[in-house]
């Protein structure tokens, strides 16, 4: 998320400093020394090693999800904690990358930004943590608001989420198998369109919470269909015989705070992040032949 973000700014012809764990290559992004989200001084090397901004994006996180994950505590609660430190001390905005599914099992449709939060893991209880942490700040008179994504898909997608594994086996003429009856709704937001919203609210100077979603919602099985649809793939579309605990869930997330107040809208469709699953996985497969 954090890349796409940088991609979107630089390109808008803003000048944009990386500050990540490994090494980030985006042209045009200058590349600060690597620091650990979870360094107990972070605020400090933070100040030191990049010159004063206006903004920050807080995109990094530990996606541990066991209980007592030190990680988690480390770089997604004291990390965020420093980093909002950082941004008081520079007067800079503040957006916080947070997800949606910190509300746990959605109670009401659509899901909007007063849903309330039931985190299911500590992480998703981290993240709860700096959305709080975000709005005290905000509320001692710092620009600070938080980005709820629904689940991310777009160029760049780590290996291993739904969509990724189906356009890999798709191109593979692999089948692609379903737990449950693959009834499961989930919404799929671009990580282009979720960057163009950071844009948007970094510019109105926004300040609480807003989902940042398609807006739409897919099952599973539409989502294996539309695959192998789009990729022309030979792939069959299978059930694994295994019930799917989640098989009622439904993601239908509102997006109306945040068309209404940043004048937000997505632009790419379902099929546009399964291009780039494609294109993703295509050079890959390259890079390991060659």
């Amino acid at each position: 998320m954090g890349g796409a973000v940088a991609r979107r700014l630089v390109a808008g012809g803003h000048e944009v400093v990386g500050l990540a764990r490994r090494l980030t290559r985006i042209p045009g992004l200058a590349q600060a020394p690597m620091i650990d989200l979870a360094s107990p001084d972070l605020a400090e090397r933070v100040q030191a090693a990049v010159p004063r901004c206006q903004a920050i994006v807080h995109a990094g996180a530990a996606l541990d999800k066991e209980p007592g994950s030190q990680a988690v505590t480390l770089v997604n609660c004291r990390g965020t904690q420093q980093m909002v430190a950082v941004a008081e001390a520079w007067g800079a905005a503040l957006a916080f990358i947070s997800g949606v599914t910190v509300v746990g099992t959605p109670r009401a449709l659509p899901v909007d930004e007063d849903h309330p939060v039931h985190p299911p893991t500590v992480y998703h209880a981290s993240k709860v943590y700096g959305e709080h942490l975000v709005a005290l700040a905000a509320d001692r008179g710092l620009a600070a608001y938080t980005l709820r994504l629904t689940s991310p898909v777009g160029p760049g997608t780590p290996d291993g989420r739904i969509l990724t594994v189906f356009v890999r086996q798709a191109l593979a003429g692999e089948p692609l198998r379903l737990a449950g009856s693959g009834a499961r709704r989930q919404d799929y937001v671009d990580v282009r369109d979720a960057a163009a919203a950071v844009e948007a609210a970094l510019e109105r100077g926004a300040l609480g919470r807003f989902n940042v979603a398609a807006g739409s919602s897919v099952s599973n099985r539409e989502l294996a269909e539309a695959i192998v649809e789009r990729l022309g793939s030979t792939s069959a579309v299978e059930t694994t015989g295994q019930p799917d605990p989640d098989e009622d869930v439904r993601w239908d997330v509102s997006i109306e705070r945040a068309r209404g107040e940043l004048g937000w809208e997505p632009r790419h469709t379902l099929a546009d992040a399964i291009d780039a699953a494609a294109d993703d996985a295509r050079r890959a497969g390259q890079r390991r032949m060659g």
